[in-house]
């Protein structure tokens, strides 16, 4: 018993020890990373660890092109964002959005022609 005592105080003197306070990096919360697209090529968290975690993967089709600029309304309901295409419902794909600033679920483009969104 005194044993598990003495355990269980290391291991108290652990947690406590943990850096903490202003200027310390929080805990990484961060499930995946996307990034934006040329040139920019920004890293940025698309998923965090919040999320319920589901099955990752990449289907057939391409993302729409890029828009050039952003619509001043939007038709549909509201964006999804995800991580992967396999968050999007049935044939979407997760593509980024230049006006969200964000992946999110779009129509697939087999040939990639078009601004779509």
């Amino acid at each position: 018993m005194q044993g598990l005592l003495i355990c269980s105080l290391a291991i108290v003197g652990v947690v406590v020890a943990l850096p903490s306070g202003p200027g310390v990096a929080p805990p990484a919360t961060c499930r995946y990373w996307c990034r934006t697209p040329a040139p920019a090529n920004q890293v940025y968290c698309c998923e965090d660890i919040s999320e319920p975690e589901g099955p990752v993967g990449v289907k057939i089709g391409s993302c729409p092109r890029v828009r050039p600029a952003c619509p001043p309304v939007r038709s549909g309901g509201p964006p999804y964002p995800c991580s992967n295409d396999f968050k999007c419902f049935g044939a979407d794909k997760c593509c980024y959005d230049v006006c969200l600033e964000e992946h999110v679920c779009k129509p697939q483009s087999f040939f990639n022609q078009g601004f779509l969104y």
